[in-house]
């Protein structure tokens, strides 16, 4: 864009004098419009940039937000992983312990089993021993 500017402000320059007034005052009347629209370019250049640094600014801060809400999602996923884990360990610690419990109330049952079985011939020896 300053390039142009300067090319037809050269360009004006350059033009040997025109012999026409109203020649001379429209030229004038371009070189200041050409100007302002050169303002104007160069205004609405600095805005964008301005625009684009601030976008710029904001995209770092949501990287910087993302690379947080990612370390803390990992760090969310581990302790989860860890949690299942010992789930996992307690789940089979109480298998282990029902399994045991089965077995002993088994050796109750037979030891309940062998303890009427007992009981039944003490009394028939006992029924026995007064029959004779």
């Amino acid at each position: 864009m300053r390039f142009i500017m300067i090319a037809a402000i050269a360009a004006l320059t350059a033009t040997p004098a025109l012999a026409d007034p109203l020649e001379r005052e429209q030229a004038r009347a371009d070189y200041h419009q050409a100007r302002a629209d050169a303002t104007r370019a160069q205004i609405q250049k600095e805005d964008a940039q301005a625009e684009a640094d601030a976008a710029q600014a904001n995209a770092a801060s949501a990287q910087v937000k993302a690379n947080a809400a990612q370390a803390d999602a990992s760090t969310l996923k581990d302790a989860a992983d860890t949690t299942q884990a010992q789930a996992n360990s307690a789940q089979a610690q109480a298998s282990i312990q029902q399994s045991q419990a089965d077995s002993a109330q088994s050796r109750a049952d037979q030891a309940t089993a062998n303890r009427e079985e007992a009981l039944d011939r003490a009394d028939a020896a006992r029924a026995a021993a007064r029959n004779n």
